[in-house]
């Protein structure tokens, strides 16, 4: 059985670039189609948000619903893989209003706010529906082939086609233009706990780091979702990994990842305080393939946008806002298209759209690179004693803002600042002409725990995930 179904845009993928390209088109006027092959809600990776994304959720609509579920963000504290230094980066040493608290959240959750925030705008949003085939060959309209659970496939026709299928990368994938980033090459283990003591940071609501570095070239992410619950995660070299399995083997360990997972953890004295008592809330889960690009980003009559166009390593949280952010900017190049059928293969505002993107892309994958750089300068250290600030203008300053999530348009400064800080010589002569900013030293941001914590008023129950209650309770909230 199949049916055929046509709109002026479909979208591939209900993350939060589908979900939000989904939502604008659709406020925009138009018959808008997406097709996610999960059900939601669904576990993912990536679960803390930049400051920049503040008004993106205050547009969408979906702000305040945040502000009710989830765990509020002030700052990310930098650890050196022995605990001997560290840096917080506070965000409202930078930005002044209240957009500089952001969130921390369950992907779960947090996905399916966004894509319950298309279904009511408008948007037929059908889940369970995998995507077999898509066709751009003709510049005037693409026709996906799709098939549910129930094995009934369809045909959709559109004028446009959004790929935001994530790391399946759609359209990239099938025509050879995926790319990995050798220099990348990482695997991230990961999972939840529950019973954590909530110190170090973690209570006020911050983001850790923790620099594992050597033959690891990794690092360590664990952040709040709940008053005792994180998100804990080692990153790690691929030749690492495949050499410690083969170890693990030979120990005869069965579940590898688990004790891999484990053993990293607990090898910083930190965190083997930190997770005493505490127990595992998930299955060990595993995210390879970790870092590419892919090319032909767009054409006459589609887009690639969040992973779907490329994923880089997660270091800086940086992939949803990266994610949303194109959709925002490439929604309004499709919107113009849309209404002037002839830009369509000459569109300026595609085109600069991508300038920024490409842009954006670029310059946290610089920052990522100057991360594990062992000779430049440790973003562990570079606030700590003896790194010496200015106002405005300075390392410090403009590292607080790309770590906040200005990616898109002031490429060229940052561009200019991680210049200076890949080179050491260069770095220690732009000290001299700073001055000392004794906030930014501070390893606190100054969060009371009823900010961060205390506005939480529901969470979806294992109960409710498994019965289907979420969406009741989401609607009701």
């Amino acid at each position: 059985m199949s049916s055929t179904s046509s709109y002026d845009v479909s979208v591939i993928g209900g993350g939060p670039a589908g979900s939000t390209a989904a939502t604008l088109l659709a406020r925009a006027g138009h018959r808008v189609l997406l097709l996610e092959k999960e059900r939601f809600p669904r576990q993912h990776v990536g679960e803390s948000m930049l400051p920049f994304c503040y008004d993106l959720f205050d547009d969408l609509g979906v702000r305040d619903e945040m502000a009710r579920r989830f765990v509020r963000k002030p700052g990310v504290r930098f650890i050196d893989k022995l605990g001997n230094a560290s840096t917080t980066w506070c965000f409202n040493h930078v930005i002044r209003d209240e957009t500089y608290l952001s969130f921390q959240v369950d992907r779960s959750e947090f996905d399916t706010v966004l894509l319950e925030n298309s279904r009511r705008n408008g948007v037929d949003v059908r889940e369970g529906t995998r995507v077999t085939d898509v066709d751009v060959s003709d510049p005037d309209r693409a026709v996906i082939r799709s098939v549910d659970a129930d094995g009934v496939t369809a045909v959709h026709e559109s004028r446009f086609v959004v790929d935001a299928s994530g790391r399946d990368a759609v359209i990239g994938a099938r025509r050879g233009w995926r790319k990995p980033r050798p220099d990348l090459d990482r695997t991230a283990l990961w999972s939840h706990w529950t019973g954590v003591k909530m110190t170090g940071g973690l209570e006020e609501g911050n983001s850790l780091i923790i620099y594992i570095g050597e033959e690891k070239k990794g690092w360590i992410w664990v952040f709040p979702l709940g008053p005792d619950r994180i998100t804990a995660g080692v990153v790690t070299q691929n030749s690492y990994l495949r050499e410690r399995r083969g170890a693990l083997a030979d120990e005869g360990v069965e579940d590898w990842k688990t004790e891999l997972y484990h053993r990293e953890l607990l090898a910083s004295p930190f965190l083997e305080g930190l997770l005493a008592g505490a127990e595992q809330a998930l299955p060990t889960m595993v995210n390879g393939d970790y870092s590419y690009t892919v090319e032909n980003h767009y054409g006459s009559n589609y887009a690639m946008i969040g992973d779907a166009r490329g994923f880089i390593d997660p270091i800086f949280s940086s992939g949803v806002f990266l994610s949303m952010k194109t959709a925002y900017l490439v929604s309004d190049a499709i919107d113009q298209q849309l209404a002037d059928p002839s830009l369509a293969g000459r569109n300026p505002a595609l085109d600069h759209a991508y300038e920024l993107v490409n842009g954006a892309y670029n310059l946290v994958h610089r920052m990522i690179r100057l991360f594990y750089n062992p000779h430049a300068v440790s973003w562990a250290s570079v606030g700590s004693e003896k790194q010496v600030h200015k106002a405005h203008e300075s390392a410090m300053a403009a590292g607080h803002y790309v770590l906040a999530g200005d990616f898109f348009e002031n490429q060229a400064k940052y561009n200019k600042f991680f210049g200076l800080l890949e080179s050491p010589e260069h770095f220690e002569r732009y000290r001299q002409y700073v001055i000392e900013r004794e906030d930014f030293q501070e390893l606190s941001c100054h969060t009371p725990w009823e900010v961060a914590f205390d506005g939480l008023t529901h969470r979806f129950t294992a109960d409710e995930v498994e019965s289907g209650a979420w969406r009741a309770a989401l609607d009701a909230s």
